[in-house]
């Protein structure tokens, strides 16, 4: 009778042990690598914007984003110095970071950092989402200030001067309104000429 070598069935179960082992070692280190990239995005800032693209085009034409003439062009008739709308992109009303508070004033009150080049017949537009938390803006008829109307926001009482830029003059908004392009056609609808000059949507 010959003896068959014991080492054989011994080596198979090192090995197997051996596997066992470096499998638990690797699915440790990827359940701990999962963990932390999970901890880290809790842990970091949210991306300033609050996600707000705007798919506004040059060549797209106002509309009415409120009111009874919701959907509607907006005319240059339609505004006396002193007005102010809320206005969509014709087609793109289902985008909120789409909407735009249009004023139309006194040509001589703009003043810099208004991109004068982006205006048209005393109406600018800028975006109507607070910089705060974007919250939309509203149109208040000279009440603080002694020369102009403004742009408030009244969730938490920030303000906007329209006139230089929609520089703040008030509250907890960081940043000023992103100005965007606006021109009367020869029919007299408005129609949007640029991207904005700026980032749009909550930026704290």
């Amino acid at each position: 009778m010959v003896d068959r070598p014991s080492g054989d069935k011994g080596d198979k179960t090192g090995i197997t042990r051996r596997k066992f082992t470096l499998g638990l070692i690797i699915a440790s280190i990827a359940a701990a690598l999962g963990s932390l990239l999970s901890l880290l995005k809790i842990l970091a800032p949210e991306e300033k914007g609050g996600g707000y693209v705007s798919t506004i085009k040059p060549g797209d034409r106002f509309v009415y984003a409120k009111g009874t003439n919701t959907g509607a062009y907006i005319k240059v008739s339609s505004l006396n110095v002193g007005d102010a709308v809320l206005a969509y992109p014709e087609g793109k009303t289902s985008n909120p970071a789409n909407i735009v508070q249009l004023i139309k004033l006194d040509e001589s009150v703009y003043k810099p950092p208004t991109h004068i080049n982006l205006t048209d017949q005393g109406l600018i537009a800028y975006s109507a989402i607070c910089t705060h938390l974007g919250c939309t803006v509203s149109w208040v008829e000279k009440q603080k200030l002694p020369d102009t109307s403004y742009t408030e926001c009244f969730c938490h009482n920030s303000i906007f001067d329209p006139t230089r830029g929609a520089k703040v003059l008030g509250g907890p908004a960081p940043i000023p309104l992103a100005q965007i392009g606006v021109k009367v056609k020869d029919d007299g609808t408005l129609v949007f000429t640029s991207d904005f000059t700026g980032p749009i949507g909550p930026q704290v």
